[in-house]
This record gives structure tokens, C-alpha cells and sequence, in this order.
């Protein structure tokens, strides 16, 4: 049976030092593909980009810069406390830098490791599923 754990945070679009637009980011995991999550990022109720990448790319970025090549992600501190992660992706064309609340984002990791706890992946990795489908071009 496949869990999964999903939560629509508020997030920012970052223009700019004091340009924003205010972005949904509807966070999805999965326990039959435990090492990533899937980010489908919504203005204006329609899905602008749908990123897939490492969930220990947020478990490491809500305490400290992790990341390199397509996702960056670290933790930020305003002066008046309010704590945010910050996700950065790049494409072949562009730079797109986002922020969620720390606190909102945690909750939601906090769900996928009562799903699968970090470190123990390969546990719940169904590898013979996973190459008969690839042998069967259904990837």
C-alpha cells in the first residue's frame, strides 16, 4: 500500500530585494518513491511548473545550505524571527527563487518521515516494480 503525504503552503516568488508575488506550492510524497517529493508551484489556480528532487535536499535546507546544480535550499531568519526556507531552481534558461515558511514546511516533512523515516529508504524502494516497468516502457 502506497502512503503519501500531501500540503499546499503559501509560498513567495522572489523578484526582487522588495518584489514578491505570492505562489502555492502543493507539496506531494510518496512512499513508493522515497527518496524524492514533487513541488507543483500554482498561480492564479493554474500549475505554472511541476519540480521533482531530493526530500533530504529540504531536510537539509530547513538547517542549512544544501544542495548543488538544479536545487539550492537554505534556512533564513528575518530580523523580526520569522523563519524561512528559501528554494532555489535553475533551468537551462532561467533562475527561479522561492520562500515557504519554516514552521508550515517542517510540519509537512515531519508527515514524511512518519511515512518513511529519513535514512532508511531503500527500505521501501521497490526496485523489482520499478524495472519491470522500465522494461516494460512504462517509465
Amino acid at each position: 500500500m502506497v502512503s503519501t503525504a500531501k500540503r499546499t503552503l503559501d509560498m513567495s516568488l522572489l523578484l526582487g530585494p522588495d518584489d514578491e508575488v505570492p505562489v502555492a506550492g502543493r507539496f506531494s510524497y510518496r512512499s513508493d518513491r522515497p527518496y524524492e517529493v514533487e513541488v507543483a508551484f500554482i498561480s492564479r489556480g493554474v500549475t505554472a511548473a511541476t519540480w521533482v528532487f531530493a526530500r533530504e535536499l529540504l531536510l537539509g535546507g530547513v538547517h542549512g545550505e544544501v544542495g548543488e546544480g538544479d536545487v539550492r535550499v537554505w534556512p533564513q531568519t528575518a530580523a523580526s524571527g520569522r523563519r524561512r526556507v528559501h528554494i532555489e531552481l535553475f533551468s537551462d534558461d532561467s533562475v527561479c527563487e522561492l520562500s515557504v515558511r519554516a514552521p508550515e514546511l517542517t510540519a509537512w516533512l515531519e508527515q514524511t518521515a512518519a511515512i518513511v523515516p529519513p535514512g532508511e529508504e531503500d527500505r521501501y524502494l521497490e526496485l523489482d516494480t520499478h524495472l519491470a516497468r522500465l522494461l516494460a516502457g512504462k517509465c
